[in-house]
């Protein structure tokens, strides 16, 4: 039976090709994405062919499709810019038709975003939020070169795998990392996390010199905030610009208004540049925050991530592969015991 996808009717069984994104796919890849998610999908660029023409254009995405001869797009995989600096790259918004699966165009996508889209675009640092209800994305990361450094607590909504039926309870994600350029950078560690993550540095095989923060260095100025709600998962992410003196007020604020807004996951990212860190990271622990891990290049200089979760995270139904990251799944936990856990 053949399948519409919102392009054409596309008989299943044909030869496919895994090739970079043209602009006359835009309609396909919106096809695609109505196919699986309908319109439900919360990143609306790619039902829109004109958005996702321009922002190919401005460089912020890179999609791979593999499509069959009559020009008809059966699947596709991206990479897109989610953090501050736009020289990262997440690997994401992946997903094949139906009809098309079982096929390994998922795999031949991702290899060919590895091996040619990513040279060819010359992409600096690339990385992924494995899913953490289970281990299949966790030992792709691992396959494609990948290394973990981060775990968000509870970022997902159960709703979102109720298709599947694969959680009960919020999903957390592994966050892992490969540059794809040589650098270094400078690390002012705050004390409390210093010796968790040099061991997670020493497991993603970076180049970093290590300072150590003053936590009691006083803050002075105005804080900037960026702020970005994913109303559907109930997450709010904020990118701290500048640690000011008023960072505790408008932490307090802020988190108010999230509440009213039914937001339960805040994620907050920290300048690991800043010799601010340290103290910044006590205000956070201070309004129920603890650790997530670093960001490899998150600013360009490296990042932190700092989250406030429910009172009773889904601890229970995380699954962990490998060393590396059961060593982050540590760390995190303990954290949260040490701090909020543990009152």
């Amino acid at each position: 039976m053949s399948q519409v996808t919102g392009q054409t009717e596309i008989e299943p069984g044909q030869d496919v090709e895994i090739d970079l994104f043209r602009p006359q796919d835009a309609p396909g890849v919106a096809g695609c994405f109505r196919a699986v998610y309908g319109e439900g999908y919360p990143v609306k660029t790619y039902y829109h062919p004109e958005q996702l023409v321009a922002a190919v254009e401005r460089g912020e995405v890179i999609p791979v499709v593999a499509r069959t001869p009559r020009g008809e797009v059966v699947g596709v995989e991206n990479m897109f810019n989610s953090a501050p600096w736009p020289g990262v790259y997440e690997v994401g918004a992946g997903l094949v038709i139906p009809a098309y699966r079982q096929r390994g165009l998922n795999n031949d996508m991702i290899k060919y975003l590895l091996e040619t889209a990513i040279p060819l675009k010359k992409v600096p640092m690339g990385f992924g939020e494995a899913v953490l209800n289970h281990v299949y994305q966790q030992k792709t990361q691992h396959a494609m070169g990948y290394s973990a450094t981060a775990l968000g607590v509870d970022q997902m909504p159960a709703a979102a795998y109720s298709k599947e039926k694969s959680a009960t309870g919020r999903v957390a994600v592994m966050m892992a990392f490969r540059s794809y350029e040589p650098h270094s950078r400078q690390v002012m560690l705050p004390p409390r996390y210093a010796t968790a993550l040099r061991q997670v540095y020493a497991g993603a095989d970076l180049r970093r010199t290590f300072l150590e923060a003053d936590p009691g260095a006083v803050l002075e100025g105005a804080t900037e905030l960026k702020v970005q709600v994913f109303d559907f998962a109930q997450t709010a992410r904020v990118t701290v610009g500048e640690i000011g003196a008023d960072l505790g007020q408008r932490l307090d604020h802020l988190l108010a208004d999230l509440r009213d807004r039914g937001v339960v996951v805040t994620q907050l990212w920290l300048s690991l540049a800043s010799p601010l860190v340290a103290a910044a990271v006590e205000v956070l622990r201070a309004r129920g925050f603890f650790l997530g891990g670093p960001l490899p290049r998150w600013f360009d200089q490296d990042g932190l991530l700092m989250q406030k979760v429910p009172p009773q995270p889904n601890w229970e139904e995380i699954k962990i592969f490998g060393p590396q990251n059961q060593r982050i799944m540590e760390m995190v936990h303990q954290d949260w015991r040490d701090g909020q856990g543990g009152r």
